[in-house]
């Protein structure tokens, strides 16, 4: 009896679930302990007769379940512990390990862990199990289901992997049925009332996991797959991603016996994608050459053609670990994956897919889905796709052996289409005043949909904004000038909508290259009009005007009558920066003569708002009115744009007549739509003319705020102009509260903008408040002097602050 009794550990816990009874529920009616209950279930003690009788009597066991109870097991069979070892380079996963934790201590049942080849789906779920195995006394399984990795033999099939489970979890050594519904129950029987730990690694799909999901919540499944399994029922899901470039860096330092400084650590992280196969393949290469230093291992990494090479190690490189996700797809799905190594920039969308592929973007959007779903593809915003760099130079190997040069051509041709058509069509939408860019539409328009309205277009453009700069490079670099040059105009199209000013510069470059090139004297007007604006932005005036002057002569002897009114504008825009105030009116007027005459209403309208400007400073109101009314007229019915830009001068007219309260609730509204519109620039224009409301108004620490903003903005903008105009307004703040050295630094900073720029007025401006710190301070003689210098600027620009600051200076103590 002793002997039969000691055996009893292995079968306790069948029988007490059959009973449906917890361990706490089986020591309360048996009256033992429950620590003896789970240490008899552990296997930790051997329960003593009189335990025995209390176990029977408790569970209320027939005669064959007292025999099952005490019947011996088999004692060479042993409790599976099949996990690998835990990776010694394994770092970083903290969150996700704690997540996934975190959810089998909340009671999920399975949990799939899902990624890109390399990422580190099976160390981390190994790591996991590790873990939790003493949760699951009864065995630890690690199962490799072959999903993905065709050179180890061919996939299991369902019966083949529950025998081999069974065979791993049976201890009463009885024979397996063939049937594969009997096989089905026998494993879930052999899972009943134990607790069993699984490792799924590498699965194919979601139906391949779910039918070896144990039909009891006491056992867990960890699965692991290339293929989104997130749509499993009841599992946790986990999404890898590359690590982090701190967790990739620590990788890399523990891989390679700390060989790496951290800076070559994060170079070797970056050329390797941040993918644990390819960083620990690339530290293995250094650790096996003791004679390499890092530089040796960077050089080879550098080499964009040889980078997969790099990092092959036979079945386990990178490559063979992609080629093998490749081969789950079908031959349209494979041909889509390598055409998207021919975009220029990091993102796709379906119309752009659809265009590489020939076919239409709903079968292209479900393509792109497919790749998402085997994590060849990224997708991390709606409708937008992206390719890991590793699988980029992948699939463009691929398409360099599997796909005629002709093909590739022509399929990055019909990109370029796509890019020109959208792209001109959103310019055409963003400005309806420029002729040039609707012409642009009909002429590239590839039968796709336009934009409802001005947001949409904008937003367009942010989200395509990298690729229309890489494809501009990438269409001069393969021979495509027209198309190069053509989407460099589209794209310059969105310069005041943008915060890069520099790459416009570059695009810009790039596109008048062209044309010099090509002789198209077309070509270079219109590219040497969009360098004056962009060099006017930025404050290089002298260059600015050299560029415009050279455009509008150019415009004119090609017939280009209204874009050359459009050009001179410009120059109108560059005195007014200048502070020639009545020089840029009459260029103005010049410009309106000829969009009038060249019958361009929308020419006319632009011209009109922007002439607004130098007549306020001249203090023209009434002109200004019948400027703002007049250009409001001619105003296309989808501007928007534009009538948020007269709405605001309008706002500046109130003020200037005296109601700036009126003013206030004008501007507020304008910067509320500018916001809406994503326009930066303009939403720094309409913080300072809220400013210069609130100052008005006595509200000194709202206007500081504004103009902070303001100032912040410019900086970013790389905008001097607005910068100079910000910083006069908030030193003017800063006096109005007192603030006398902030006030003094912001004003000083303002002189020096306006100086090196040449832009008379606001130096003017900054130095009547430099003259009031002074008073303040009771520098009399330096109040004096920055007021007549003050007084000599205004009456340089022409503008009435001259006589009011001239006088002001007339009653200064001390003055003659």
């Amino acid at each position: 009896m002793p002997d039969r009794v000691s055996e009893a550990s292995g079968n306790l816990r069948p029988l007490r679930k059959q009973a449906m009874m917890t361990q706490e529920e089986l020591a309360a009616k048996a009256g033992v302990g429950i620590r003896t209950i789970r240490d008899i279930e552990l296997g930790k003690v051997r329960p003593q007769p009189r335990t025995l009788r209390l176990l029977f009597e408790a569970l209320g066991l027939t005669e064959a379940d007292r025999a099952t109870l005490t019947a011996p097991t088999d004692l060479t069979a042993t409790v599976p512990r099949e996990l690998p070892r835990t990776l010694a380079g394994f770092a970083g996963r903290e969150p996700q390990l704690n997540a996934l934790l975190a959810a089998v201590d909340s009671g999920v049942a399975a949990v799939v862990v899902h990624g890109m080849a390399g990422v580190g789906k099976t160390s981390l779920a190994v790591r996991a199990a590790h873990a939790l195995a003493p949760r699951y006394p009864d065995g630890q399984l690690f199962v490799d289901l072959h999903g993905f990795t065709h050179a180890a033999g061919p996939r299991p099939d369902l019966k083949t992997l529950l025998t081999r489970v069974l065979r791993s979890l049976d201890v009463s050594g009885q024979k397996l049925p063939s049937d594969l519904d009997e096989l089905t129950a026998r494993y879930r029987s052999a899972l009943a009332g134990r607790r069993v730990l699984m490792v799924l690694d590498n699965a194919a799909s979601a139906e391949q996991v779910e039918a070896l999901l144990p039909g009891m919540p006491d056992s867990l499944i960890v699965a692991t797959s290339r293929r989104d399994l997130s749509a499993l029922a009841g599992a946790y899901s986990v999404a890898l991603e590359p690590l982090s470039q701190r967790e990739a860096v620590a990788m890399i330092g523990a891989a390679t016996d700390g060989r790496v400084t951290a800076a070559e650590a994060v170079a070797v992280a970056e050329r390797c994608g941040r993918l644990p196969l390819a960083m620990g393949l690339a530290a293995a290469r250094l650790r096996s050459r003791p004679l390499w230093q890092a530089s040796d291992l960077l050089e080879r990494l550098a080499d964009e053609d040889r980078l997969l090479d790099e990092l092959d190690m036979g079945h386990r490189g990178v490559a063979a670990a992609l080629r093998a996700s490749y081969r789950e797809l079908d031959a349209a799905q494979q041909r889509l994956l390598r055409r998207l190594s021919l975009v220029p920039g990091d993102e796709v969308n379906a119309h752009a897919a659809a265009a590489l592929c020939e076919v239409g973007a709903e079968r292209a959007s479900a393509m792109l889905e497919s790749l998402v779903d085997v994590h060849l593809a990224e997708s991390r915003s709606s409708g937008r796709y992206r390719l890991h760099d590793l699988v980029r130079l992948f699939a463009a190997r691929l398409a360099g052996l599997e796909e005629a040069r002709g093909d590739r051509d022509a399929a990055f041709v019909r990109l370029l289409g796509v890019y020109l058509h959208c792209a001109y069509q959103a310019a055409a939408r963003l400005h309806p005043n420029k002729r040039r860019f609707a012409d642009g539409a009909a002429a590239h328009d590839a039968g796709l949909p336009g934009f409802a309205d001005q947001p949409g277009a904008l937003s367009w453009f942010q989200s395509e904004r990298g690729n229309l700069e890489a494809a501009v490079t990438a269409a001069d670099q393969a021979g495509r000038l027209d198309e190069a040059w053509h989407l460099a105009t589209a794209f310059n199209a969105f310069f005041v909508h943008d915060s890069d000013i520099g790459a416009h510069a570059t695009v810009n470059r790039i596109a008048l290259d062209i044309a010099r090139r090509t002789g198209d004297g077309r070509k270079e007007a219109f590219t040497l009009g969009d360098a004056g604006r962009q060099l006017l932005a930025v404050g290089r005036h002298r260059e600015a005007i050299r560029c415009l002057e050279r455009s509008v002569a150019l415009k004119r002897d090609l017939g280009e009558i209204g874009d050359a009114a459009l050009t001179l504008a410009n120059i109108g825009i560059l005195h007014r920066r200048w502070g020639r105030f009545a020089e840029s009116v009459e260029v103005h007027e010049a410009a309106l003569i000829q969009a009038e005459q060249a019958a361009d209403a929308a020419a006319a309208a632009l011209i009109r708002t922007n002439m607004v400007v130098p007549l306020l400073r001249l203090g023209r109101f009434a002109e200004v009115e019948r400027c703002l009314d007049a250009a409001e007229r001619r105003l296309d019915s989808g501007d928007d744009h534009n009538r948020i830009r007269i709405e605001a001068f309008r706002g500046v007219l109130l003020r200037e007549r005296g109601d700036a309260a009126r003013a206030v609730a004008v501007h507020t509204a304008c910067l509320q739509g500018y916001r809406g519109e994503g326009v930066t620039a303009d939403v720094t224009a309409t913080l300072i003319e809220l400013g210069e409301d609130l100052l008005l108004l006595g509200r000194g620490a709202e206007a500081a705020a504004h103009f902070s903003r303001a100032v912040e903005y410019a900086v970013k903008l790389a905008d001097p102009s607005l910068e100079r105009s910000a910083r006069n307004g908030l030193g003017r703040a800063h006096l109005a509260l007192g603030d006398i050295e902030p006030a003094t630094a912001q004003l000083e900073l303002a002189a020096s903008l306006a100086e090196s720029h040449e832009d008379t007025y606001e130096r003017a401006r900054a130095q009547r408040g430099l003259a009031e710190v002074h008073r303040l301070k009771g520098d009399t003689a330096a109040a004096r002097r920055y007021l007549r210098l003050a007084a000599e600027g205004f009456a340089y620009c022409g503008v009435p602050e001259a006589a009011a600051t001239a006088a002001t200076e007339r009653r200064e103590p001390g003055t003659a």
